[in-house]
């Protein structure tokens, strides 16, 4: 009898004890303010909030030298996004990618699903502060251009790291001018995939990535726009980077036309094209020194109608070896020819929803110093009907 009651006054208290930390916890929820509560002023403006859904899916038919490689429905693209702004000086952005890989190893301990997440702060009207996770800020149109309206990148755009953890901070010199000093992690993952042998092959303890960026819209409405970069930092120790590129775009009317030109002077092979090439040292693959990329983008858009749209680009790229170093010479390895043609349609107003219709042509082209290594030209093709909605929610 009395186990009984022993185990009924400690089952009592337990589930009072329960039921108090319940209580608790509701209270100090109830009473706490949120942030924007604590210090709104009676005169400040209301807090901005917006949510869109960035979905792009296709049924995407591919080719290898004109024979059929597969065909498959793919989801190209799937992004939550939230933006928005507080207080008139202070903004905030965050977006999450569900195409990409997870991995938790990264420099700045966040997720490679996370692309963006940075807060923003106008010091005054012509100076604003960025801190988070946010764009690298290269030039070229095609890299300033939001990623989901882009059917197919070149090479040089997919190998180069679009969103880095760090700070920026951008001067407007004029109403549509401006100037951005950004100071950056110079990579994602802890652990690259270099390897240079025991010579310099130690990662640098401040590996940082420097970018100065300006962006010159001029000439009736802004029709004529520009946006030149340059970047330099280490890839290893004793071991740099550089980058410097340019976007030219002509936008009036039914006309959306721009030339970029992307070019990267890598002291170690950071995108990997050039390393991937040699097939004779499969044991031990070191990666290539001392290489430089160049590309050249000519795109043009016409609208034929407000719910018609086509555009024809062109992509050249280059991949060389500007010193030699192991069973690497001086000259070039590698050349892309990429020709796109694509038509869209926009069922609604707001031009959200669009239906596409994308052909591709690659060719990719290995000189003499890159066949004494492994490399064999190829060729791919690739057909996509697609669908591509961004979805407003709030």
């Amino acid at each position: 009898m009395k186990r009984k009651l022993l185990s009924f006054l400690f089952f009592s208290l337990g589930v009072c004890s329960l039921w108090a930390q319940d209580l608790a916890l509701v209270d100090s929820l109830e009473q706490q303010k949120s942030l924007y509560e604590q210090l709104k002023k009676d005169d400040a403006r209301s807090f901005t909030s917006h949510l869109n859904f960035q979905f792009c899916t296709s049924l995407t038919t591919s080719f290898q030298d004109f024979a059929l490689d597969q065909a498959r429905f793919k989801l190209n693209r799937l992004r939550m996004e939230v933006l928005g702004r507080f207080f008139d000086k202070f903004s905030y952005h965050f977006r999450y990618t569900y195409n990409k890989y997870t991995n938790p190893n990264t420099v700045d301990e966040l997720s490679t699903h996370v692309e963006l997440a940075n807060m923003g702060w106008d010091i005054t009207d012509r100076f604003t502060l960025t801190a988070g996770k946010q764009f690298f800020m290269l030039g070229g149109y095609e890299y300033y251009v939001n990623s989901i309206l882009v059917r197919e990148f070149s090479d040089f755009n997919n190998y180069t790291p679009a969103y880095l953890t760090g700070v920026s901070g951008t001067y407007h010199l004029k109403p549509h001018q401006s100037l951005t000093l950004e100071v950056a992690n110079n990579r994602v993952e802890t652990e690259a995939e270099i390897h240079v042998g025991e010579e310099a092959s130690s990662m640098p303890k401040v590996p940082l990535m420097g970018a100065l960026n300006w962006v010159g819209k001029f000439y009736d409405d802004q029709a004529l726009q520009f946006y030149y970069s340059a970047a330099a930092g280490q890839i290893l120790r004793n071991r740099n980077i550089y980058y410097l590129t340019f976007g030219n775009v002509w936008e009036r009317g039914p006309i959306l036309a721009y030339l970029d030109c992307l070019y990267s002077r890598e002291e170690v092979d950071s995108k990997g094209l050039v390393s991937s090439i040699q097939t004779l040292e499969k044991e031990s693959p070191l990666t290539a020194q001392y290489v430089q990329y160049l590309t050249w983008i000519a795109n043009f858009d016409y609208r034929l109608h407000p719910k018609w749209n086509m555009y024809v680009k062109g992509v050249y790229e280059t991949g060389s070896v500007y010193k030699d170093n192991w069973i690497y010479k001086k000259g070039t390895y590698r050349q892309t020819w990429n020709t796109q043609f694509c038509v869209e349609y926009y069922p609604l107003k707001r031009k959200d929803l669009q239906v596409f219709l994308h052909f591709s042509m690659q060719k990719i082209h290995f000189p003499e110093l890159a066949r004494q290594i492994g490399g064999k030209d190829f060729s791919t093709q690739q057909i996509m009907l697609g669908m591509l909605y961004t979805i407003p929610v709030i």
